[in-house]
């Protein structure tokens, strides 16, 4: 079945989402991928002819002649990509770039959307605010890539469960986007943070979801392991993985949440070489 990316290409971070992407998968005939471009309020260079003209600004602009779009492209067909395959659109900010991102997200029903990361420091990601950083703060509705220096040539997906409905809805979507994918596997990690909680059946359902979805048995790992830091653990874990997933619920942090991070966060922070897949 046809797979549907959003790609976010506003700066040189989207290398990394297209490396990534072009890098991860096998049957390329079967990925479409949509270039996306979000102008900001203040209009580039680019774009003032046509407002000197007289020309009213439509929401949507002619995506032709972006540096970044262009250079995207390029790069993808050079590589090989299907041309048929890559698709260009480009707007004008209405809502800001991060909310604008999330709205066509939804209204173009894409099975996920990918952003690449720079190499913020912690101090500027807290202060700075990068528009990666900052989505994890809208109320969406759909799965959520982000790569911060991927490493050609990893494999397979780490799929992170806790008995929650998020883990569900992450092994669902895992299913769905490698089932054609027949060179990734998948490990099911559960990290046990209390010794005494029960884990039984934990796997059961995470599992069911990936069957359903066609992902062949035989690829499918599970693992548990105790510690008191989760982050830590699946930092750890992930090291041979090209991505992490795991659930997450909607709402912005408090402003305590913000500086010492959820989990999601946090993982975002300290992950390197993988990418990160968030469901809510």
């Amino acid at each position: 079945m046809q797979k549907h990316l959003l790609v976010a290409v506003n700066d040189a971070a989207a290398s990394l989402s297209l490396r990534f992407v072009f890098d991860f998968f096998a049957n390329r005939d079967e990925l479409e991928l949509t270039l996306y471009y979000v102008a900001p309020k203040k209009e580039p260079d680019a774009f003032k002819a046509q407002a000197i003209s007289g020309t009213s600004l439509a929401p949507a602009i002619d995506p032709a002649g972006i540096p970044a779009m262009e250079q995207a492209k390029n790069w993808l067909l050079s590589m090989g990509y299907p041309a048929g395959n890559i698709h260009a659109k480009a707007a004008h900010s209405d809502m800001g770039v991060v909310k604008d991102i999330a709205h066509e997200c939804e209204e173009g029903l894409y099975d996920a959307a990918v952003l690449g990361r720079r190499g913020l420091s912690w101090f500027e990601e807290v202060f700075a605010y990068s528009v990666s950083h900052r989505i994890l703060w809208e109320r969406i509705a759909f799965p959520l890539w982000i790569c911060r220096n991927p490493e050609k040539g990893r494999k397979n997906v780490l799929i992170c469960v806790d008995g929650s409905e998020g883990s569900l809805r992450v092994a669902d979507h895992v299913g769905f986007i490698l089932r054609d994918e027949p060179n990734h596997a998948v490990t099911l990690l559960h990290v046990e943070t209390d010794r005494y909680s029960p884990i039984e059946n934990i796997f059961e359902r995470p599992r069911q979801m990936l069957l359903e979805n066609g992902f062949p048995e035989d690829r499918i790992e599970t693992r548990s392991v105790a510690s008191k830091n989760p982050t830590r653990t699946i930092v750890s874990e992930a090291k041979s993985f090209a991505a992490v997933a795991i659930g997450r619920t909607s709402g912005r942090p408090t402003a305590f949440g913000h500086i010492f991070g959820t989990t999601s966060l946090k993982i975002l922070r300290s992950l390197e070489g993988a990418a990160l897949w968030l469901c809510k």
